[in-house]
């Protein structure tokens, strides 16, 4: 019996090639953003890991207020390596502009054998030098060669910046503020006299390396509260890597949006396939076929263009992950990798089949139940709209091209909605966008952002995507509809009609619909910045929404949009003959 559903499932499949096309392609675009979210963070994980190798990093991470705390660390059971405890000061460097940077340098003696920086760009710190940490470098604009003042008790300290280096240990700047610079123990001795004013970190290596967040726990518990930190390997690489958390939080709610519209899109589609064979699933009735196996017929359709999509959509999230942590590169002795997993191919599977799947199912349901007899008497079935709303919309509607065509539009209410949704969400992210923009545009000149290059050409893509498939979506239902309605056109100009005024009739109703939806994305949109926001950075204070005038133009360019993309369906309305459309079944 599968076999026969299957059959019956891609009967006439070339008459539905632009549907299916949709389908497959919205049901990737969600997969891809599923993938990147999943595996963004592990492009990082080796290249750290060969970070931490060069380092010989250091299992465990102790930084407290004493040398002496530091060795009391340093001798507990368990460590095979350590290093003599470092000192840690606060100073700030100044730059030529006049402003100053807040940064952690710490004085070397030697080479440390444990988490040792690993250098990138010229020589080890020595006197009257000092070497940065390469984001931070980066950040600020400084090569090696420069000469920089450091903020000292006795005054500015100039020194030369021999070199930059990496450390398994040290997120991205700005991200991680303030910065991190290494220099020698004399240096360090002139910018802060005062061993008071230092803080201490030893560099431990375990005999079981996967005991280090026990230890750290152990080794915290023994000092008064906040007094310590102790920071095993797996909490420095976490940190280390943080710049994937905010892309993630984004792109999983770009993911659930998306599904909204794939779902939208699949129910629009198998929605109006139901309704052109509507005869057909009548005569599957007659043969015996109940109406759940009916249904499970455009299920096993969509489940099979979802997995096609997923394979389609693995391929190119997997490819797209390490382009879009290019950030974290600044801190990793190689760049992000791609870091291809079955298991992600298995999740956006079972997160992406069954949302088209039951899509289908719910859109297909109600034509499976129609008795034998209704179905193959019924051409196609178009449930009226409500007397209420009917003279509402004569009532409203400026003239009658567009009265026509809202009160077909809404006749097929379930597509109506859908569309609705679509457009919402589609306005809601471009609020969300906007809101991104205004953030960025309000940080203060010269300072430098926290947020990756990359971040915000992934919000700028993932709409451009959202937006192209709704748009191109609509197309398709406009087709449809025009296809559904052809002899309605036909007699609608044998009345009287023009062909402007069938073409009118469909972009109108299109139009007049997305209205609504375009004013209630603004609140759906702030709303959704304000939890994304929330997310990544723990809270919303001094958040920056969008200007109202930003957000005023989300309403006007929506509805314009879906006229624009209606307009060529209209055109094939309005080129029906009437003896043609009269004759067409």
């Amino acid at each position: 019996m599968i076999l026969v559903l299957a059959r019956l499932a891609f009967a006439g499949i070339r008459t539905r090639l632009l549907a299916s096309a949709l389908t497959i392609a919205i049901a990737a675009a969600v997969v891809s953003s599923l993938v990147i979210a999943v595996e963004i963070r592990a492009t990082g994980v080796t290249p750290w890991q060969r970070t931490f190798d060069a380092a010989h990093g250091a299992h465990v991470l102790a930084n407290t207020p004493t040398a002496a705390d530091a060795r009391a660390i340093a001798a507990r059971p368990g460590v095979t390596e350590r290093t003599e405890p470092t000192p840690i000061a606060s100073t700030q460097i100044e730059l030529d502009s006049g402003d100053t940077v807040d940064v952690f340098v710490a004085g070397l003696e030697g080479h440390p054998s444990v988490n040792a920086p690993v250098s990138t760009d010229g020589t080890s710190p020595r006197d009257d030098g000092i070497v940065l940490e390469r984001s931070l470098a980066e950040a600020l604009n400084i090569g090696v060669g420069t000469t920089i003042n450091l903020a000292g008790t006795n005054g500015p300290t100039p020194l030369h910046v021999v070199g930059t280096a990496i450390s398994p240990a040290q997120p991205r700047y700005p991200r991680s503020n303030p910065g991190l610079a290494w220099l020698t123990r004399d240096t360090l001795q002139r910018i802060q006299p005062s061993p008071g004013q230092w803080s201490w970190t030893v560099a431990l290596r375990l005999r079981d390396p996967a005991t280090a967040p026990a230890f750290a726990d152990r080794a915290v518990a023994d000092f008064p509260p906040q007094t310590v930190t102790v920071d095993s390997w797996q909490a420095q690489r976490d940190t280390a890597l943080q710049d994937a958390q905010p892309v993630t939080v984004i792109l999983t709610a770009f993911t659930l949006l998306l599904m909204i519209v794939a779902a939208a899109v699949v129910s629009i589609l198998v929605g109006a396939r139901t309704s052109t064979q509507h005869r057909e699933i009548g005569l599957l009735k007659a043969t015996g076929m109940t109406p759940r196996q009916v249904s499970l017929v455009f299920v096993i359709e969509s489940a099979t263009l979802g997995l096609v999509a997923s394979v389609i959509g693995f391929a190119v999230g997997a490819a797209a992950a390490p382009q879009v942590a290019t950030a974290s590169a600044a801190t990793l002795l190689s760049p992000p990798q791609t870091a291809i997993s079955p298991w992600h191919l298995l999740l956006a599977v079972v997160a992406v089949v069954p949302v088209l799947a039951i899509s289908a199912y719910l859109s297909s349901r109600r034509a499976a139940r129609f008795g034998v007899l209704q179905a193959i008497h019924s051409g196609e079935p178009k449930p009226a709209p409500r007397a209420r709303l009917s003279r509402a919309i004569a009532r409203l509607a400026p003239s009658l091209p567009v009265q026509v065509g809202l009160t077909d539009l809404l006749a097929r209410r379930r597509r109506a909605i859908w569309l609705a949704a679509a457009i919402t969400v589609t306005g809601a992210v471009l609020v969300f966008t906007l809101s991104v923009q205004a953030a960025l545009n309000a940080r203060p000149a010269g300072e430098i952002s926290d947020v990756p290059t990359e971040l915000p050409v992934l919000i700028y893509t993932l709409d451009a995507v959202l937006l192209v498939m709704t748009l191109t979506a609509l197309v398709a239902v406009a087709l449809l509809s025009v296809r559904e309605r052809i002899r309605d056109f036909g007699i609608l100009k044998a009345i009287g009609l023009t062909p402007r005024d069938s073409g009118a009739s469909l972009v109108a109703a299109h139009t007049a619909l997305a209205i609504a939806p375009a004013l209630i994305s603004i609140p759906l949109g702030v709303a959704l910045y304000l939890g994304i926001y929330a997310a990544a950075a723990g809270d919303t204070d001094g958040v920056d929404i969008a200007p109202w005038w930003w957000l005023a133009s989300v309403p006007i360019a929506l509805p314009l949009l879906v006229a624009a993309a209606t307009s060529l369906p209209a055109r094939a309305a309005s080129h029906v003959r009437v003896a043609q459309a009269i004759r067409y079944e």
